[in-house]
């Protein structure tokens, strides 16, 4: 751990350099390694490797790789002493109040990032983890109760960020688990849960944003670029679809509760094709596609669609989607049914639209 001379030495040449006050910044210059049980390997911005070591501090872009099972040698120390041994894992603290435990096979990088623009221009710590297991430990003061305690806490709230390949975690408070697991039987598409066991966050991804998930809420995240599949497993929250040039969509998510996004391109100009599939307890769906930046096409409403000869000029493109599709997805997803509109499946790597040509 630095000396407090060091420490003081850096105060004092930031301030030299006229940059704001230390007591301006929320994290430190380094993150700190507080835990590490296992061969966790580091890979330094400067191109270098070493093996990652407790009470020592790294920079910001460094990756750090955790190992899936901790050596011979650390199981027979365990066992010397009586002790269990304990899965591979590493402790990070960014700041005081901003504790992070990475958990075993994870592959994550630590990030320095900034957000706004101007005077609003905030530090922003981005952990990017492609694979594995975030447990956040965050006790910043997030609560506001006016004056000047709401800025800092509005801060605190957007000081961190948990990305993965299918969404972002933000406005992260107190307890929450982020995992990242790579489908085995499909390349490139990956299985994430978003859980909120004493605090909460909200979820960003393509197309969709869902709102503060509260404690006790865990919510399944799968797909890749072209799919995405939204299974509530525990909690309530809400969620906010995009619909191309309309209003938002809102969808109340509970148990049994599924969403699915299908990501395409149109054949002609490239533009982005989206179709969005909203499955309920009761069994009711909400469907719809757009064209980006055009108005939606509301499937359960039989509207016809003009989308395929707006954008390729083709007859009958669009088709009748009340007879076509008619809200009929479901059945594609469960039956293996081709009316609804082609192959629609999970996998998200057969983003056949079928009738609706766009």
């Amino acid at each position: 751990m630095p000396s407090r001379t060091v420490r003081g030495l850096l105060a004092a040449a930031a301030l030299l350099c006229g940059a704001a006050p230390a007591h301006a910044a929320i994290f430190e210059p380094l993150f700190m390694v507080t835990k590490v049980v296992g061969e966790v390997r580091i890979e330094k911005p400067n191109g270098t490797t070493d093996v990652v070591r407790k009470d020592h501090a790294y920079p910001f872009g460094s990756r750090l790789i955790v190992p899936t099972q901790i050596t011979e040698a650390e199981a027979k120390a365990a066992a010397a002493e009586g002790a269990q041994p304990e899965d591979p894992q590493i402790y990070v603290r960014l700041a005081r109040d901003f504790t992070f435990r990475i958990g075993a096979g994870s592959d994550v990088r630590i990030l320095d990032e900034t957000t706004g623009d101007g005077d609003e221009v905030q530090e922003l710590k981005v952990f990017d983890l492609a694979e594995g297991t975030i447990d956040t430990r965050i006790s910043a003061a997030v609560k506001k109760n006016g004056g000047t305690l709401d800025e800092k806490a509005e801060k605190n709230l957007n000081a961190v960020i948990v990305r993965t390949p299918v969404a972002e975690s933000t406005r992260l408070a107190e307890r929450n688990k982020i995992q990242v697991a790579k489908d085995p039987e499909r390349p490139g598409y990956y299985n994430c849960f978003f859980e909120s066991s004493g605090g909460w966050m909200e979820i960003h991804g393509p197309q969709f944003d869902l709102d503060r998930l509260k404690k006790a809420t865990r919510v399944q995240i799968d797909g890749n670029q072209e799919f995405t599949s939204i299974t509530p497993e525990s909690g309530e929250f809400t969620g906010t679809f995009e619909k191309g040039a309309d209003n938002n969509e809102k969808v109340f998510f509970r148990t049994r509760c599924v969403a699915k996004i299908w990501r395409s391109h149109a054949e002609v100009g490239g533009r982005l094709v989206v179709a969005v599939m909203v499955s309920y307890p009761d069994g009711q769906k909400k469907n719809y596609a757009y064209l980006e930046g055009q108005t939606g096409v509301d499937a359960d409403a039989g509207a016809k669609t003009d989308i395929g000869q707006t954008e390729a000029g083709g007859e009958e493109a669009g088709g009748e989607w009340g007879e076509t599709g008619g809200g009929e997805w479901g059945e594609t997803e469960t039956d293996g049914g081709e009316e609804g509109g082609g192959e629609w499946s999970d996998a998200g790597n057969d983003t056949d639209f079928g009738d609706w040509s766009f």
